[in-house]
């Protein structure tokens, strides 16, 4: 990057030639007041704060809109500057409330840092003091328009940054607030950038509203729990508690961004649901025991199991949310203790599936996302995937190329998302089909020549030509309802970008993809001239990598070490007609929530010899366990982490355990210590030595070994008259898998499963907004709340699974790794 040499207070600094006077003090350590930048947003010079003297120039210049040129010689310290900084605060503090006894942001109040550094004891200026309500009507988030400077930070991280608008100045002069348009509920994401960016007490969190002050809580980093972005916390603690969680600027690989539920769902870890003691089922009930009874019990019933059936006969889950170490102990109890390798987890009905045309189309085990690669394409295109609400703070990425940085972004989603809204171009196609789309656009890549020509020569090609005959334009009209003409436009845009890159997600709660999805995307890639970096499928949860590299499957061992003797995956052991699975361990799961077909799932638990559920609460798989054992939660606990980004992460013990609840890995630890069959990892230093000798967390694509991979459109269940309706269910940005059900915040801005329809299918079925209906599949029903919206199209109805108490997985099923899993349903009015 082409850099210029100024000087800042007699010192000799370099900056980025497109930087601010402000950008390039701040990066060499020089500090410069400022009540209305942020780093992430365009210059606004409303505070004049950071005014600084210029050599040669008169006039004071606001240097977080002033950009820097070779030789400038700056000043950001002097009496002249001192007075005009003590002005503006004069004038701030004019309307300002002195009510900082009771404003939460007292202590690290920006405003009130100022004031003690410039301002005087007594001001020049009277003014009227504002008295307007506070606003607090909104989940989690109050307005006290009183305390408000007018700075703007809120209203720009959320148009400009968010992209959202949510929220803007309205009214004139003295008059001026922030506010939702025409003074209405406050209608958005709830993420809560908003009130990380105030510099003063306007804009607070209701959780945290009157519960500390800063100079009372401890303050510590550590990996948000929930999706594989794995953005950075800053948790406030205090009496033992975590009573806040905020991003910290510049700070871990989000520099500062977090979504809803990194700020406001870590409160689960205190819920009041969770478990503090063992329970061994007695007479047909849940009862407390101590840990050494619950661990004779499962080394009894385990040996038995084992002495009548073989090793062969136990099974185990591992988790996505667990630490490398939780999940390492677990394959390593299970391969030695054990003896068997019937090891999975619910990413084989995921991410896994993503893993598998991994491998196939470039030959890696596995592709971890670049975090700013979207920042350095010129075309993205995003397949079939609401990345703003299963991975809300890498979504910014993908926004901030189309805004920020002139990329096009081409959207294949019949679902309007967030990206859709704002897309170059929307391709809004049948649900599911986004396998005929790619094909349909490497036919017209093909037909009109504009291919890489060095494509040819990778293995498959000539299959690929042959396949994509099939494909004509006309055809994937049929399939898709995309017309040939946009079809044709958006894949000889594609094929004449410089950096394409391709996006989607692969998720156990997505129906609409599939491993032949990826295979789909990867060809359309290559095709291009493209290679693997330019896939990019973000692993779904915070250490859904790491529990690959941890073992956590039934075909290979750490780093994806070869076995020679497979075991039984999650389909074998859950779903197979004849398994011989009759004990199983769960570790930090629920399948009868989160597994498709739950009502065989039940079936399958409930004829166990032996279940023991590790947990957090006794969820609706526990209830059926013969022992539940209290797991430490995420903040209770250290060890590692590996995100999307491929990159190891520690994560803290922040608070002490709740009740008897102790490490998963220790439980493992443990029960082999009363099997007799000790592991050799008696501390968490011992077992992060072993994972460090056996796991590497070292990725390289330029190994990739590229190969076309041609595959067909196949929907593994099609409608008909009695089920006429495509169910296809997701993510909501609010909510991660079931764990985050036990945030009280959380389940503030969503509570419960809605089904959107489109208003064309609610009219013909006389179905009203809010109005209770019932959704039946080929496998079952279930009652929910309907949304009557044009987000999704006609013919589709689109369904989070979240909520333990909607009961969605009743309908779904598991499907072929290569077959779209996507529900045939009927509705009526309940």
């Amino acid at each position: 990057m082409d850099q210029v040499e100024l000087t800042i207070n007699g010192k000799k600094v370099k900056a980025p030639r497109t930087s601010s006077i402000l950008k390039a003090a701040l990066d060499n350590g020089i500090y410069i007041p400022k009540l209305c930048w942020d780093r992430r947003l365009t210059p606004y010079g409303g505070c004049r704060l950071c005014l600084v003297e210029m050599e040669g120039q008169r006039k004071l210049f606001a240097s977080c809109s002033t950009p820097v040129k070779d030789g400038m010689e700056i000043n950001t310290e002097s009496d002249r500057i001192a007075r005009a900084r003590k002005s503006v605060l004069e004038l701030l503090l004019v309307n300002h409330p002195l009510d900082c006894p009771i404003c939460d942001k007292a202590g690290e109040c920006e405003l009130q840092d100022l004031a003690f550094k410039y301002g005087p004891s007594a001001s020049r200026f009277k003014g009227e003091r504002k008295q307007a309500p506070e606003v607090t009507t909104a989940p989690l988030l109050e307005r006290n328009p009183n305390r408000c400077i007018l700075c703007g930070k809120c209203v720009r991280i959320c148009g400009e940054h968010q992209g959202v608008g949510a929220i803007d100045l309205i009214g004139r002069g003295y008059d001026t607030e922030v506010s939702p348009a025409f003074e209405e509920s406050l209608d958005c994401e709830f993420c809560g950038q908003c009130v990380d960016v105030c510099p003063v007490g306007a804009l607070g969190s209701k959780p945290f509203r009157f519960r500390s002050r800063a100079w009372y809580m401890e303050e510590k980093n550590t990996v948000c729990p929930y999706c594989g972005c794995g953005c950075t916390v800053t948790l406030g603690i205090s009496e033992g508690k975590i009573i806040r969680s905020v991003g910290t600027d510049g700070v871990g690989l989000s520099k500062g961004d977090l979504c809803g539920r990194g700020r406001f769902g870590v409160d689960y870890v205190h819920s009041d649901k969770r478990l503090t003691k063992p329970l061994i089922r007695k007479d047909g009930k849940l009862q407390e025991a101590t840990w050494e009874e619950a661990t004779a019990y499962i080394s009894e019933n385990l040996k038995a199991v084992i002495d009548s059936s073989g090793p062969e006969a136990v099974g185990a889950i591992g988790s996505q949310r667990c630490t490398v170490e939780d999940n390492y102990m677990l394959q390593k109890f299970m391969r030695e203790a054990v003896g068997t390798n019937n090891i999975d987890s619910l990413a084989a009905l995921g991410y896994s599936k993503a893993q598998k045309g991994i491998k196939q189309a470039f030959g890696l085990d596995t592709l971890p996302i670049d975090y700013n690669s979207p920042l350095t394409s010129d075309s993205i295109l995003v397949v079939e995937s609401d990345i703003t609400s299963t991975h809300p703070v890498w979504g910014l990425k993908l926004y901030a190329a189309l805004r920020d940085f002139g990329a096009t972004l081409t959207v294949i989603d019949p679902k309007l998302t967030k990206l859709s809204r704002h897309a170059s171009e929307w391709l809004r196609n049948t649900p599911g089909t986004a396998v005929a789309v790619l094909n349909g656009m490497m036919r017209t890549i093909l037909d009109e020549g504009i291919h890489d020509k060095d494509a040819e020569s990778h293995p498959g090609f000539a299959e690929l030509k042959s396949k994509l005959e099939e494909y004509t334009p006309e055809k994937v009209e049929g399939l898709t309802g995309i017309h040939p003409d946009r079809l044709k436009d958006a894949a000889r845009k594609f094929a004449a970008a410089e950096r394409p890159l391709a996006c989607m997600t692969l998720g156990a709660n997505e129906n609409n993809k599939s491993t032949d999805t990826v295979l789909a995307t990867a060809n359309l890639l290559m095709l291009v001239g493209a290679g693997a970096d330019a896939l990019e499928i973000p692993a779904e949860l915070t250490n859904t990598i790491g529990m690959f590299e941890a073992g956590i499957r039934p075909d290979a061992g750490p780093s994806h070490t070869p076995l020679e003797k497979p075991g039984l995956g999650l389909v074998e052991m859950f779903y197979g007609e004849n398994s011989p699975v009759k004990a199983m361990f769960i570790m930090g799961e629920n399948p009868v929530v989160s597994f498709p077909q739950a009502e065989v799932v039940e079936g399958t638990l409930k004829g166990l010899d032996l279940l023991v559920v590790q947990d957090l609460m006794l969820s609706d798989t526990a209830k059926l366990a013969h022992v539940v054992l209290p797991a430490a939660s995420w903040g209770e606990k250290e060890g590692t982490v590996v995100g999307a980004s491929g990159q190891p992460q520690k994560v803290i013990k922040c608070i002490e355990q709740t009740g008897e609840s102790v490490p998963d890995w220790q439980i493992f630890r443990n029960l082999a210590r009363f099997m007799q069959k000790d592991t050799g990892l008696g501390t968490l230093e011992s077992l992060q030595q072993e994972i460090e000798g056996k796991v590497s967390f070292e990725f390289d694509s330029s190994k990739a070994t590229p190969q076309f991979n041609p595959v067909d459109l196949t929907m593994a269940e099609e409608t008909d008259k009695e089920y006429p309706l495509k169910m296809v269910t997701g993510n909501l940005m609010q909510h991660s898998g079931s764990l985050t059900t036990l945030s009280k915040g959380l389940e503030s801005v969503v509570s419960d499963a809605i089904v959107q329809m489109n208003k064309a299918d609610a009219k013909v079925l006389e179905i009203g907004d809010e109005g209770y209906i019932k959704v039946a599949s080929r496998r079952g029903e279930i009652t929910l709340k309907a949304k009557v919206t044009d987000e999704v199209p006609e013919g589709m109805l689109y369904v989070p699974s979240h909520f333990p108490h909607a009961r969605v997985h009743l309908l779904t099923y598991p499907s072929a790794n290569g077959a779209v899993s996507i529900v045939a349903v009927k509705v009526e009015k309940a």
